[in-house]
């Protein structure tokens, strides 16, 4: 293997790992931001899909605008089914969503890489 696979490899179980910690998460999130738990869900697995598709097209690096905007594309209906649900009239803005996804990034980042791939 060449060290871009290892590197590519490395980061498929990172953040296959770091999803499935991530749906461990879900109940906390809940408990702690009542409702939340299906925006997290879905930042969730769009980052996921992201990353998977960046590392399937051998791309993993340097492409963290592209990520961003790909996610942010997958999960604004989201946000819109959020706010009708729970009576929200002030329409979300990008800048909102873009925040929220970084910061579930920020947590996947911070998360323990898996030991055993």
């Amino acid at each position: 293997m060449s060290i871009l696979s290892n590197i590519g490899h490395a980061l498929k179980v990172f953040f296959t790992g770091a999803v499935k910690v991530a749906t461990a998460a879900e109940p906390f999130v809940e408990a702690v931001f009542p409702g939340t738990a299906p925006l997290f869900t879905a930042i969730t697995t769009a980052v996921g899909n992201a990353e998977s598709n960046a590392i399937a097209a051998g791309a993993q690096n340097g492409t963290g605008p592209q990520k961003l905007a790909l996610v942010v594309a997958s999960v604004t209906k989201d946000f819109t089914a959020y706010e009708v649900a729970n009576g929200i009239t002030v329409p979300h803005t990008q800048t909102q969503i873009e925040a929220a996804v970084n910061g579930i990034v920020a947590f996947l980042n911070n998360l323990q890489a898996p030991t055993n791939p």
